[in-house]
């Protein structure tokens, strides 16, 4: 609230008598209590005087806030995570390199026996004409002979193969006490890849198995035969030794053995 200055003056005025009231207090005189009342109830006027004036002043109302010409979106309260929630991982992105649903075509129906019956023997008939035509292309021979020893040991399986494609497979649980040819053809004259693949089991105990793979090359003349053996030893004593003494060996050895004839 400002004071103006002819408030001020009134104060001036009104207070006199106050002042005039204690000097006389200090000086001890009679009519000091008359000074005194008076003083007191000037101001107890001018104070009513004072408060009708305030308020009477007008009170200014608050600023506006200035628009900003885009209305304001109510704002939407976020609801809290509950505690322990695990963030939703987002979906894994595809490789590009999965083929899509439509890229390879549909599997086509399974061949019936009768077509399958068909196929081998258009097989067969295809590998009697290569190896009659080799025949007649070649006059260099190859023959491979198997033999397999060991008192004890079983073949599970064996597979005999020409530069890398089988050329003979064992029936299960043959036996080779005596040499058996099996492969004689003709061939290129030059140098072949002849190799066996040869599973074996002790018959005392089965669970001692072993499996051994050779490869060896040979050099075939042209115009000649190449007669070959393939020897198979296995002097084995872990199915004796090992569960007696805790102790044991395995061993096994393949010969092979080569002559040119005419």
């Amino acid at each position: 609230m400002v004071v103006k200055s002819s408030d001020w003056l009134s104060i001036q005025s009104q207070a006199a008598p106050c002042r005039g009231a204690r000097t006389l207090l200090r000086s001890g005189a009679q009519g000091a209590r008359r000074s005194g009342v008076a003083c007191w109830l000037a101001l107890a006027a001018f104070s009513t005087e004072l408060s009708a004036q305030t308020a009477a002043v007008p009170t200014a109302a608050p600023a506006a806030p200035a628009p900003t010409g885009i209305a304001a979106a109510p704002a939407t309260a976020t609801p809290p995570a509950p505690a322990g929630a695990v963030p939703s991982a987002a979906p894994p992105r595809p490789s590009p390199l999965n083929p899509t649903p439509a890229e390879f075509p549909s599997t086509s129906a399974t061949p019936s026996t009768s077509q399958l019956d068909a196929l081998i023997s258009r097989v067969a008939a295809l590998r009697s004409r290569i190896a009659a035509l080799a025949s007649t292309m070649f006059s260099s021979k190859l023959r491979i002979e198997v033999r397999a020893e060991g008192d004890t040991v079983r073949l599970e399986s064996m597979h005999v193969s020409l530069d890398g494609g089988v050329v003979y497979t064992a029936p299960s649980r043959a036996v080779f006490d005596q040499p058996a040819i099996v492969y004689e053809h003709a061939v290129a004259p030059g140098s072949h890849v002849v190799s066996i693949e040869v599973e074996r089991h002790d018959a005392r105990n089965p669970q001692f198995s072993t499996w051994q793979e050779s490869r060896f090359v040979v050099v075939v003349p042209e115009k000649k035969l190449l007669w070959t053996r393939l020897e198979l030893e296995d002097e084995s004593s872990m199915a004796e030794d090992f569960e007696e003494d805790q102790q044991g060996q395995y061993q096994l050895r393949v010969k092979l053995l080569a002559e040119v004839t005419d």
